[in-house]
């Protein structure tokens, strides 16, 4: 009896243990795919409801303003005048006083490169080839004013010797003043100077700096288009490289060359140059005579509107006063100025100058072989 009551018990026990787990089987059946769909359903970072909210928000975000039209002036190197011996290397040095005499037209150790100008019936008073002189004759000035015109230019139009041009110091008929504006073109300061010299109807000289060239060609165009002479400064103007040696000198005015060639669409020479702080003193007598072997010549000054020879800008009345300073009634003047970065006064003076050489009795010209031959 006590052996039936005993399986009776164990029966029940173990129904009671089978019972439980079927209740943890089918607990853990239906937890699965619950867990799955949550799992599922759990909100992330990146869903696609948050990537659109970011592109609807990215869609209100502040834009940016337009470029500028034009890229943003590059400073080209500044040097404020010629130094008195050796260019110092970095460039800032600031003009002497004119006490120094230009080179001897006469001196033996100066070499002259004689050139021929080119002969060519086909060019019209500024310079450029005429494809069908007939063309223009219904256009043609009066026969006198024609004359006037290429008398005017003609000189301009020409190849010069360094002796020939040496000579325009000591020039001594009629009053003439050759105005001469040095490291250039700027847009600051260029077109400023350009519109006076139209109102008043005189032409002037520029000494250009090929890296200024190539960022401004259209100013360059204008200066030649409007009658202007051209006058090659150095590809660089930065004293530590250009004047290493004679060679390097003259290679880099032929690279200046070949930009004014390319600038300007022509196959002319542009021979007559400066020296970035002049050719004074005996320093640069190798360079002076390297360049002259190659078929280059150059010009200083001898009057000045004192816009270089100091770090400071100076007033225009201030530069006014030093061209009158300067000139000292010589009967010829080659004129410095410049208009480079920081020449403001310059333009504002200008006017003024041109009035003052003007009651001196000066008339005015381009230096020679400053239109290209």
């Amino acid at each position: 009896m006590s052996n039936r009551k005993g399986f009776v018990r164990y029966i029940i026990l173990l129904t009671k243990m089978l019972s439980i787990l079927l209740v943890i089987s089918i607990s853990f059946v239906i937890d699965i795919p619950m867990a799955i769909q949550s799992f599922n359903t759990t909100p992330d970072k990146t869903d696609s409801s948050d990537v659109d909210k970011t592109d609807e928000d990215s869609s209100t975000l502040p834009i940016i303003g337009d470029l500028p039209d034009e890229t943003p002036e590059v400073k080209e190197p500044v040097v404020v005048g010629p130094p008195t011996q050796t260019p110092d290397p970095e460039g800032a040095v600031v003009e002497p006083p004119l006490t120094q005499i230009p080179d001897d037209p006469n001196d033996p150790d100066d070499p002259v490169q004689d050139q021929e100008p080119d002969n060519d019936p086909g060019i019209n008073p500024d310079g450029d080839k005429d494809t069908d002189p007939e063309e223009d004759e219904d256009l043609e000035e009066p026969a006198g004013e024609q004359e006037e015109t290429n008398k005017y230019y003609q000189a301009a139009m020409e190849a010069i010797s360094q002796r020939e041009l040496n000579n325009l110091y000591g020039h001594n008929e009629d009053k003439v003043a050759y105005l001469t504006f040095d490291d250039g073109p700027t847009k600051a300061f260029t077109h400023a100077i350009l519109n006076i010299l139209a109102q008043e109807d005189v032409k002037a000289t520029f000494f250009l700096i090929g890296t200024q060239v190539e960022q401004y060609p259209e100013i360059v165009r204008r200066q030649y288009e409007e009658g202007h002479g051209i006058g090659n400064h150095t590809y660089t103007h930065i004293f530590k490289d250009i004047y290493k040696s004679p060679a390097t000198y003259t290679k880099g005015l032929r690279r200046m060359e070949k930009v004014l060639q390319s600038t300007l669409d022509t196959d002319k020479k542009f021979r007559l140059t400066r020296f970035p702080g002049g050719s004074f003193g005996g320093d640069l007598a190798g360079f002076r005579k390297d360049i002259n072997k190659k078929g280059f010549v150059h010009i200083d000054w001898n009057c000045v509107n004192g816009d270089a020879e100091s770090l400071e800008i100076s007033r225009p009345e201030d530069l006014v006063e030093r061209v009158k300073e300067t000139a000292n009634n010589q009967t010829s003047l080659i004129v410095l100025m410049h208009d480079s970065l920081g020449k403001q006064t310059t333009v504002e003076a200008l006017p003024e100058i041109i009035s003052f050489l003007r009651q001196e009795g000066y008339r005015f010209e381009l230096l020679p072989a400053s239109r290209g031959y």
